[in-house]
């Protein structure tokens, strides 16, 4: 009996066992409780503090803002421009939610994304139309990008629509993106990407 216990793969697999419990109970105290109510609330008040007095329907000053926040997206991964235009773009406690994380104002909005450039090694946003409802305007775009702890590196392909608002002067003042972030960021993170999949796979 001692043997088979002091056995090298027995003590192999006995210790995965216990790693994997480990892991289990680690991720379990890290887990965020159901906050999904509150996220809807925390969207649907910066909506309101967001208002309704963007330019124009139709105007230069509506397809100016447009276009200005079109070419930060496909601009993102650039730290350069990030320092240059993000205060051009995004208004004083301007809201950012991009499904990852929640960020306001011009100087938050710009670390983070300087962060997140900072981990790719490259960064492509094609712009694929945009429509106008009430005060919102929704930007489709498609997203490709590469960072060497996703994927082993490889290009990501994502698709996604930025709900945005502006204020008076065409600046951002609501942000907030709707993309699959769980399969494309989590989901191509090593381990991480492993138990989402089995959980999908639970839910077939």
């Amino acid at each position: 009996m001692i043997s088979f216990l002091t056995h090298p793969v027995t003590t192999f697999f006995g210790g995965a066992i216990l790693s994997l419990i480990g892991i289990g109970i680690l991720l379990n105290t890290k887990m965020e409780g159901n906050k999904t109510a509150q996220f809807v609330k925390d969207y649907r008040a910066a909506m309101t503090k967001a208002g309704e007095s963007g330019p124009l329907a139709n105007s230069s000053a509506e397809g100016a803002a447009v276009q200005r926040f079109s070419e930060f997206l496909k601009n993102v991964g650039d730290r350069i421009f990030l320092e240059d235009q993000t205060a051009n773009v995004y208004a004083e406690g301007a809201y950012l939610d991009d499904t990852i994380a929640t960020h306001y104002g011009p100087d938050e909005i710009q670390s983070y994304f300087l962060q997140t450039a900072e981990t790719m090694t490259s960064f492509e946003v094609n712009i694929l139309d945009s429509v106008r409802s009430g005060a919102d305007h929704y930007i489709r775009w498609e997203m490709i990008f590469a960072a060497p702890k996703l994927a082993g590196g490889e290009p990501i392909h994502s698709v996604g629509i930025s709900q945005v608002r502006f204020n008076e002067s065409g600046k951002v003042v609501f942000h907030q993106d709707f993309w699959d972030s769980g399969r494309h960021i989590f989901g191509q993170i090593p381990v991480v990407g492993g138990m989402i999949g089995i959980v999908k796979n639970r839910m077939k």
